[in-house]
């Protein structure tokens, strides 16, 4: 039987995280660490939805799906649809949610097993859930042959992010960069992909386990409450660093890019949405003069994101040594598409 298979590049943020969620700029990078799925095409009436690294499965027949997608258009709130459907497991429920409006809206009638695995680091700051429901999305309309617009597709792979972060605004910069990859900046509802030759040397470094993404967006929403002039300050400098630093790639002078991401790492730090071993991850490529370092994605543990002017050995194994674990990437610049 035929099989199609889509790969989708993780996401890093260079600046603007946190101050996006309030209507801010952020700038994103696609880079070559990849969410995979595979669409194996079968005669049977019936889908199976296989999440390789979970060792989770399920079967899916048109009488779930329909069942599934009347309940999500109709929902009250994303917690309403979710209470609603407590006898499907949390992890496979984004992505039959995806299925069931592929089937339904989309008329996606082609059967079979859609397998996904992922080489990105969980729960770490790189957006792995967003590259899953992109790849996953993208295998079942490959597989159908459907042409939707780039807007159709970010928006129902977004609903695989809306049902997994119990949010409406779920996805957006993360969705839009997994399918575009190269550099996306977003703000307000805009997002933009930005057609640049800048190639830095990138690291990623993984300092372990975080907290969760809407724990730390809490803090900010609950500093915003209690010193609102103080957070929107805050957050009008993070937004600042975005336009600098997108300014600067243009330019491809990484060291100035570097700069601002030191700046945007401080602010970040005020916000109490750092952690020690981010900071003390950002000290060390600071002492061995990579241009910028800071913390990607929502922060209180997981990964940051390193420019340097040339690999570093010596970075490296100081990192290794504090238990982090390196990473060189580069910059996926084709996004989503299908492999051979």
């Amino acid at each position: 039987m035929d099989s199609i298979i889509v790969k989708a590049p993780c996401v890093v943020k260079l600046f603007g995280e946190h101050a996006v969620v309030h209507g801010k700029t952020a700038v994103a990078i696609g880079i070559g660490l990849y969410a995979t799925a595979t669409f194996k095409i079968e005669e049977q009436k019936l889908f199976k939805v296989v999440l390789v690294d979970l060792k989770k499965e399920i079967p899916v027949d048109e009488k779930l799906l329909s069942k599934l997608y009347e309940k999500y258009i109709r929902k009250e709130s994303i917690d309403f649809y979710i209470k609603e459907n407590l006898s499907i497991d949390k992890d496979i429920l984004p992505y039959i949610t995806i299925l069931s409006i592929s089937y339904c809206k989309y008329n996606c009638i082609i059967f079979g097993e859609i397998k996904v695995t992922s080489e990105i680091p969980k729960q770490s700051g790189l957006a792995s859930s967003a590259s899953c429901y992109t790849a996953f999305t993208m295998a079942i309309l490959k597989a159908n042959s459907k042409k939707l617009s780039d807007e159709e597709v970010i928006e129902l792979a977004r609903d695989g992010e809306r049902v997994s972060h119990k949010n409406e605004g779920a996805g957006r910069i993360d969705v839009s960069t997994a399918y575009y990859g190269g550099y996306v900046s977003f703000s307000g509802a805009k997002f933009i992909k930005h057609e640049l030759n800048a190639k830095p040397n990138l690291l990623i470094i993984n300092t372990g386990p975080k907290l969760p993404t809407s724990e730390t967006v809490g803090r900010v929403t609950k500093l915003l409450k209690e010193r609102k002039e103080y957070a929107e300050g805050i957050l009008d400098k993070i937004n600042e660093c975005s336009v600098k630093g997108l300014e600067y790639l243009y330019k491809n002078n990484f060291q100035k890019v570097g700069e601002v991401m030191y700046e945007n790492q401080e602010l970040l730090r005020t916000l109490n949405v750092s952690s020690d071993k981010l900071d003390k991850a950002v000290s060390i490529a600071r002492k061995h003069k990579a241009h910028g370092a800071k913390l990607s994605g929502g922060g209180g543990g997981g990964v940051a994101v390193a420019i340097l002017e040339a690999h570093n050995a010596v970075l490296e194994k100081e990192l290794s040594d504090e238990g982090f674990v390196c990473i060189k990437t580069e910059i996926s610049e084709t996004g989503a598409k299908e492999s051979n």
